[in-house]
């Protein structure tokens, strides 16, 4: 990908972690990268850390990139694309991460034979621990999405869905490390009422989260069966577990997810 060069329109937490993420893993040299923000400001910080170019406007940042990401919220988006079309290139490769948004929202607002891949990072990617989930429209191939995969595996891992199944993606991962974090908070107050020390308790809930979870990428065994293995009947945990199925726990998160998906398919109009 040496000779292509990477835009970034919307300059906030996700765009800046992919920009970190393609340096980081070399995919991209910072003279490579564009970036503009309607907040000037958050370009230019990135600029001065990370030496690359700062664009005022999107018309000069899309004439100088080829593959251009649209970092912005899903209320912005029609405004963003307005912009884009004015500035759009036929070879150019349009990437869209805002939640909800279809291929099809984005190709009708573009001139026609646009390719677009929808992508879903989530915020662990600001730690090189992402999990981005892609998809294509209707005018792009392999190659494009080849393209997608090479910039976000920088800040994690890749998948590919179809699109149908991309607002229960972000349902999942794309929020869901908020679910993991509001876990976190109650297990730290749970925690901190029963007298564990504030600093104990965030490293051992951390550090039970992150050992559970690579246990269960790394033993090949489901997420019931490893529940199972440290369920003793009569113990503890089989104590807890009771309490949370009696009060819904499962049901509370079937709901949540229903509720996420619902939105994602509103926000895309």
């Amino acid at each position: 990908m040496t000779a292509a060069k990477l835009g970034i329109i919307g300059a906030g937490n996700m765009g800046s972690a992919i920009i970190r993420g393609v340096l980081r893993a070399g995919i991209f040299a910072p003279n490579e990268i564009g970036a503009c923000d309607v907040i000037q400001e958050k370009a230019q910080t990135l600029s001065q850390e990370l030496h690359i170019t700062a664009f005022a406007t999107v018309a000069q940042l899309m004439a100088a990139t080829d593959s251009v990401i649209l970092a912005v919220k899903p209320q912005t988006m029609k405004e963003c694309l307005a912009e884009v079309y004015d500035s759009l290139k036929p070879a150019d490769l349009i990437i869209s991460i805002a939640a909800g948004i279809s291929t099809a929202f984005i190709e009708e607002r573009l001139p026609k034979g646009t390719r677009v891949i929808r992508a879903m990072p989530n915020t662990p990617a600001l730690v090189g621990a992402g999990a981005t989930a892609l998809c294509a429209g209707s005018n792009a191939g392999d190659s494009d999405l080849a393209v997608a995969e090479r910039i976000f595996a920088g800040i994690g891992k890749v998948y590919r869905f179809p699109e149908n199944l991309m607002n229960a993606v972000t349902a999942i991962s794309g929020s869901g490390p908020a679910y993991v974090f509001y876990f976190i908070e109650s297990l730290l107050e749970a925690g901190l009422k029963e007298g564990l020390p504030k600093e104990a308790a965030v490293d051992l809930v951390a550090q039970t989260l992150y050992g559970a979870s690579k246990l269960l990428l790394e033993s090949g065994e489901e997420a019931s069966v490893l529940r199972a293995k440290v369920t003793s009947p009569g113990g503890t945990t089989e104590a807890a577990l009771e309490t949370m199925d009696k009060r819904g726990f499962k049901e509370t998160i079937a709901a949540a997810i229903e509720s996420a998906v619902n939105r994602g398919r509103e926000l895309g109009g």
